[in-house]
């Protein structure tokens, strides 16, 4: 597969970073303002050079606004310019392999070949399938590529980019098994190198439809202000408001005990290892997941409530990387062009994740 237009040669491989946003509608809000807080974000990431923007694929999932990643993801290709769009995590084992290829092979053709489908789940969604058949994901890769039905007049010159989406060893064999990137959604943070991982490098095998080595992409959640007071602050607020809704409290007649309350709150926080703190905190810990891992990219999962505050996010950070304004122009988004940011130990070269 050709290599990626956005990759750049520098002195050495650097790590590109990426977006997933979980399109949460937040408890007292309503759907459409949360698809806006989407759009929003994504065009936020456009402008300030990631490499791609995901929206989760939420089947059975409560609360998100993305519960049709394709019509989601033709909007926000219609108004981003050079961002590839992408589906988190389509679960074969409720639509049609079939269904899927036709309809991303579509907005890639729509889309000037900006379109990424990842297959799997995101680990905030529910797994009702445990397993990822990987007939069903080479059913996938096959229609996406080569073996369309008689009489389809939708093939794409080039076909989206396939990539398996878990937080399970199961999900990362499949992947090594098909030869395709992994996206890797513990969340990791930066602790021992999981299983997952570790089986996935071990086991992959180059296929017909992926890189010739293996390619892994590793999320976490992130959320940035100007300061790590502010961050923190804002971290306990928007954790409380999720741990509320997620308990029912706010309609209950007998609330938690504030000492109760602070102390869930930070067992979430501390489960999803949400990485937060300053613009220059943020990456240096975004860069020790992507050292711990090894990773060939990272896909930062914004944590905040709001469209103005995830884009917020995506800014302080963007700024951090590249050392420079994100308005100053379409550049990409790495963790190499941090002053002493994290780059990548290996030869010069681009560097292209998923082909």
């Amino acid at each position: 597969m050709p290599a990626d237009p956005t990759a750049v040669a520098l002195e050495a491989p650097v790590i590109p970073l990426s977006v997933l946003d979980v399109a949460t509608v937040p408890a007292g809000g309503a759907a459409g303002e949360a698809l806006l807080d989407v759009v929003h974000a994504a065009q936020a990431a456009d402008r300030a050079g990631y490499r791609r923007f995901w929206v989760a694929d939420p089947t059975n999932a409560p609360r998100r606004a993305s519960s049709s990643p394709a019509v989601l993801l033709a909007h926000l290709a219609a108004l981003t310019r050079h961002i590839r769009v992408g589906s988190g995590g389509a679960p074969l084992a409720h639509r049609a392999p079939l269904t899927i290829a036709e309809r991303f092979a579509v907005l890639q053709l729509l889309h000037g070949g900006r379109t990424d489908l990842a297959v799997g789940h995101d680990h905030l969604a529910p797994c009702h399938s445990p397993t990822l058949p990987p007939r069903l994901v080479g059913e996938l890769a096959g229609f996406l590529h080569d073996n369309w039905p008689p009489g389809q007049t939708s093939t794409p010159p080039e076909p989206p980019r396939l990539f398996v989406v878990g937080g399970s060893e199961h999900r990362a064999l499949v992947a090594a098994a098909r030869g395709l990137p992994f996206v890797f959604a513990g969340p990791p943070g930066p602790a021992a190198r999981p299983a997952a991982v570790a089986s996935y490098r071990a086991e992959f095998t180059p296929g017909p439809h992926g890189p010739d080595r293996p390619r892994l992409i590793a999320s976490v959640h992130i959320l940035c202000a100007e300061t790590d007071a502010e961050a923190e602050r804002l971290a306990l607020r928007i954790g409380a408001a999720r741990v509320h809704a997620a308990h029912g409290w706010a309609a209950s007649a007998r609330p938690p005990t504030a000492a109760r309350a602070r102390h869930l709150t930070e067992e979430h926080l501390a489960r999803l290892r949400l990485v937060r703190g300053s613009p220059d905190t943020v990456a240096a810990e975004v860069a020790d997941v992507a050292a711990a891992l090894d990773a060939d990219e990272v896909m930062v999962v914004p944590y905040d409530l709001t469209g103005t505050e995830r884009a917020r996010t995506l800014r302080l950070l963007a700024e951090a990387a590249i050392g420079t304004s994100a308005h100053a122009g379409h550049r990409a988004c790495d963790l190499g062009g941090r002053a002493g940011g994290f780059r990548r130990s290996g030869p010069a070269g681009p560097q292209s994740v998923g082909q």
